[in-house]
């Protein structure tokens, strides 16, 4: 009976702690996500949209430089030797823009200073790339961006025509058509990037930071209804250069850039960023380059190391 009486705490104490050892069995371990944040090595692309300045869209206004980067004057300018010069019988051309117009003589058309082209400037362009960055620590970061975009410029220019059967009543119509020019853009970025805020999934960020830009001329021509002329060698006053491609179609600028946005961390390897870049910088094209204000907008995708 004795020995009953000192089994019997023992053996309830035994079938109380079977439940508690069982349900700490029974509980999952959770893991913890290590989120590094700006830290370590990433690569990625960029898309976006990208504002160039209208500025630097005057080197296809039409004139063009002799071979000494001097801006031309009208009655040397690529536009007048092309469209009046070229088609004009008395130094034995055949007269093309005529026809375009639908009149029937060289005399019921005329091209002067005063229809040269007017409101250049460049389209919004497609802006991509690719994208390094490397964190310090989850907050701070070096990074080098290495961006590519095809600009488009346009502008208008007008020709005068009149109806053959009007020719006493000096009755002129202006008509209306595109100047357009091409050109490639690249643009390299050195800077630093900060995030700010301390949540581990979107957090805003800045950054800033030198960059370079090269900017070549592809072409540029106008577009008298079916009818293109090219603009883009000649050089009629030079013998034997009538195609030089000039120096100041193709530079070099420098300048600066910032930026912000917000940086989100869609899992431990992906990263991606929406962010707003205003640039400073000089467009090195044309005898006289500017320093201008730039702008893009568009997306970072990041893949973490």
């Amino acid at each position: 009976m004795i020995q009953l009486r000192l089994l019997l705490p023992l053996l309830i104490l035994s079938i109380l702690t079977i439940p508690v050892s069982a349900q700490e069995e029974e509980e999952p371990e959770v893991q913890e996500i290590n989120f590094k944040g700006a830290e370590g090595f990433h690569i990625g692309f960029y898309l976006g949209a990208f504002f160039p300045n209208k500025d630097a869209a005057q080197i296809y206004d039409g004139y063009g430089y002799d071979a000494n980067g001097n801006r031309k004057d009208f009655a040397q300018s690529f536009m007048y030797q092309k469209i009046v010069y070229e088609n004009e019988p008395a130094n034995g051309f055949q007269d093309k823009i005529a026809p375009e117009l639908g009149v029937v003589n060289h005399e019921d058309w005329r091209f002067t200073e005063e229809d040269m082209p007017t409101n250049l400037k460049y389209q919004t362009a497609f802006l991509f790339g690719l994208a390094l960055h490397y964190g310090i620590d989850k907050k701070q970061a070096l990074i080098a961006n290495l961006n590519f975009a095809k600009l488009r410029v346009i502008g208008n220019f007008t020709i005068e025509s009149r109806n053959s059967t009007n020719q006493q009543l000096q009755e002129w119509t202006n008509n209306q058509f595109a100047l357009v020019g091409s050109e490639q853009r690249m643009l390299i970025q050195l800077g630093y990037s900060r995030i700010l805020g301390n949540s581990e999934k979107a957090n805003f960020f800045v950054e800033a930071g030198v960059c370079v830009n090269n900017a070549r001329v592809e072409k540029n021509f106008v577009q008298i209804n079916s009818l293109e002329i090219d603009l883009t060698y000649f050089d009629q006053a030079i013998q034997g250069l009538s195609n030089i491609y000039y120096e100041e179609y193709n530079g070099w600028g420098f300048g600066g850039f910032a930026g912000f946005g917000l940086n989100i961390t869609m899992n431990p390897k992906y990263t991606i960023q929406l962010l707003y870049t205003p640039s400073y910088e000089k467009i090195n094209l044309g005898p006289e380059p500017t320093t201008a204000l730039q702008n893009a907008l568009g997306l970072r995708a990041y893949y973490n190391f």
